[in-house]
């Protein structure tokens, strides 16, 4: 008898217990619920404009055809994508004690997102049309502008993760926040692959 409980209290040791998630998790899972929705709208009105106009894009009051910069958003979207991947590997180091591959990890994923701003903002001011031409441009500009306002924010909680990496805050069980912001990094690309794919390619 005594020798069974032994071995059972042995066996609980022996099997690892997996961490609970983190308030910051379970926080940022339904605060990215609520940005669905929020996109969702969006998209709505986007394609309740499409399916009510005769043309898709439109044209401009003096006959010109709007035109989308298709090849560098799709160069451009490869750079988000490849942000997802970087940002996957900064925790992969992190989870096997690498502090110097995190933080290499979560710098390149932030120099990724910084230069996909840096493109977006290009595009904008040489694309040739405006919120103001047309239902086309302001739903263009609405969904842009909103997913690149969520980069900037997952820029600003990637550097707040960043700092806290480069101290040593983060290790296998206690690494919340990193997990967080990672989650959302992943929601923001994938948004915008959805996003491209429809205004751009569709």
């Amino acid at each position: 008898m005594a020798t069974d409980v032994a071995r059972s209290a042995a066996t609980r040791r022996a099997v690892p217990r997996r961490q609970p998630l983190s308030i910051g998790v379970v926080g940022m899972c339904i605060f990215i619920g609520s940005e669905v929705m929020l996109f969702a709208s969006f998209f709505t009105a986007y394609f309740f404009a499409r399916s009510n106009a005769p043309v898709w894009p439109p044209v401009f009051t003096h006959g010109e055809q709007f035109e989308l910069p298709k090849n560098i958003t799709a160069v451009n979207t490869g750079i988000l994508v490849f942000s997802s991947f970087t940002v996957w590997w900064a925790e992969h180091c992190m989870k096997h004690g690498d502090r110097k591959g995190l933080v290499r990890g979560l710098a390149v994923t932030m120099m990724l997102g910084a230069t996909f701003l840096i493109i977006q903002i290009n595009e904008y001011a040489h694309i040739g049309f405006s919120p103001q031409d047309g239902i086309f441009g302001t739903v263009f500009y609405c969904l842009t502008g909103l997913h690149g306002a969520h980069v900037f924010i997952g820029l600003n909680a990637l550097f707040y993760t960043f700092n806290r990496a480069r101290v040593g805050e983060f290790s296998p069980g206690h690494s919340g926040p990193l997990m967080a912001a990672s989650i959302y990094w992943h929601f923001v690309d994938i948004v915008w692959v959805f996003l491209f794919t429809v205004v751009y390619l569709i």
